[in-house]
């Protein structure tokens, strides 16, 4: 096994977070309210596909309340979980953008969730600790990578991440009337996109 490949995911996450000024090595547990308590270890069979999204309000990086119907009666729409500390977060978040630029002009849109932290010790540090702290630490990483696709920041006590599953890192693909029509435990740009191609029935994503 090469080491070096295996780690690197883990190194980019945690040289993202640094670059958020968020980064310290621990040499024990973590102090952070949540840590993992709530975190599904396994994807729960609900919600399902076929089934009715779970409805929700969340505020935007500007502090504007959001609800679910503002992104759907159109088109489709990518449902993404997601935080900083995620070993896959800086991959698929970037890839995700590029997915919503490339896929606008067929009416499929990418909405991210900023949850809890994916794995706090990577950020023993001046760790989230409230809502305010969670939304800027969100704002930061989005400015860094300088992503489009629009994030909602769940609430402290993570009730939208919940109603979808908790499954950190986890995406949902929701059509225009909101019914799940796909749902990954690993969110994938590349299998998002073969879904969208399964569901618009075209051979070629578009560039």
């Amino acid at each position: 096994m090469d080491l070096r490949k295996t780690a690197a995911p883990f190194l980019a996450a945690w040289a993202l977070a640094a670059s958020c000024g968020r980064l310290a090595f621990a040499d024990g547990p973590v102090p952070h309210s949540h840590q993992h308590e709530g975190v599904a270890e396994k994807f729960p069979e609900h919600p399902a596909v076929g089934e009715d999204a779970p409805d929700f309000r969340l505020r935007d990086l500007g502090g504007r309340w959001i609800g679910l119907g503002e992104y759907l009666g159109r088109g489709y729409l990518v449902l993404l979980f997601s935080s900083v500390s995620s070993p896959s977060f800086r991959k698929t978040a970037l890839q995700m953008d590029r997915l919503a630029k490339n896929w606008e002009r067929l009416e499929v849109k990418v909405v991210a969730v900023y949850t809890r932290e994916a794995h706090p010790a990577a950020l023993r540090k001046k760790a989230p600790r409230s809502y305010r702290e969670r939304a800027a630490l969100a704002r930061r990483a989005w400015a860094d990578l300088k992503l489009k696709i629009p994030v909602l920041i769940d609430e402290w006590e993570d009730p939208v991440h919940r109603a979808y599953g908790a499954m950190p890192g986890s995406a949902f693909l929701l059509d225009s009337h909101g019914r799940i029509v796909a749902r990954h435990s690993r969110a994938s740009a590349d299998s998002m996109e073969k879904e969208l191609q399964r569901e618009l029935r075209i051979t070629v994503p578009p560039e």
